[in-house]
């Protein structure tokens, strides 16, 4: 029988997919440092322990850079683990040091790794924690600059489905996205809006599936 470790499992994305698989869970909400801690023997490691604010990146650069550290461990400390890795579109076209770092993180297990699937995720909503979910049933929004940026919006539970069935992909790297592209002003629409300055981000981020079996079964609803 086949063991797994989840990185980050007490996160959004992690705490859901720790319901799902049987696995041991390791996470810095306590205060376990994947660089030092004592590590089990795995068979899969899905990674998704990683810091994710765009902002927080600007202010604090090395806290981000910590995030290629640990993927270097647990490429050093498994060599025979298959490591799914959760990348993010942000690693696509480097707009801020934390796309930066997932980007790293990506080149790192494909240049020293041998067995592993990296799966790119579009924005991710679904739970309260992405923009959409921020946006529901509220009357007044924040929107950083014109709201015409477009992304690609894929439910939390479709991401898990993909990430199970990720432990039988063949190596390489897949995109999980919808191919879809909404602007964040749609979300908005009959919102009373607040419109800060633009952030540093890329304008348009759609994102195709190009997985051998994972589909979307629950799209986005505008």
């Amino acid at each position: 029988m086949e063991t797994y470790l989840i990185t980050g499992h007490k996160g959004w994305i992690g705490s859901k997919l720790f319901e799902k698989v049987k696995a041991v869970g390791i996470d810095l909400k306590d205060s376990q440092d994947l660089r030092s801690c004592i590590l089990p023997d795995v068979d899969v490691i899905y990674h998704l322990a990683a810091n994710t604010s765009v902002e927080e990146s600007w202010r604090i650069p090395n806290l981000y850079m910590r995030d290629l550290e640990v993927m270097a461990t647990l490429v050093d400390r498994y060599p025979k683990a298959k490591i799914i890795y959760a990348q993010s579109a942000s690693s696509l076209d480097i707009q801020s040091p934390y796309g930066f770092s997932k980007w790293a993180c990506g080149e790192y297990l494909k240049k020293f790794h041998k067995n592993y699937v990296i799966c790119t995720f579009p924005n991710v909503y679904g739970g309260g924690k992405g923009v959409v979910d921020i946006f529901k049933d509220k009357e007044e929004v924040t929107i950083y600059g014109d709201g015409l940026q477009v992304r690609d919006f894929v439910h939390i539970d479709d991401i898990i489905k993909g990430l199970i069935l990720a432990k039988d992909w063949a190596v390489g790297e897949y995109s999980m996205g919808s191919g879809k592209g909404t602007r964040i002003l749609d979300l908005a629409k009959g919102k009373k809006i607040n419109f800060l300055p633009a952030r540093s981000e890329i304008r348009e981020s759609i994102l195709p599936n190009t997985t051998p079996n994972w589909i979307i079964t629950k799209p986005i609803q505008n």
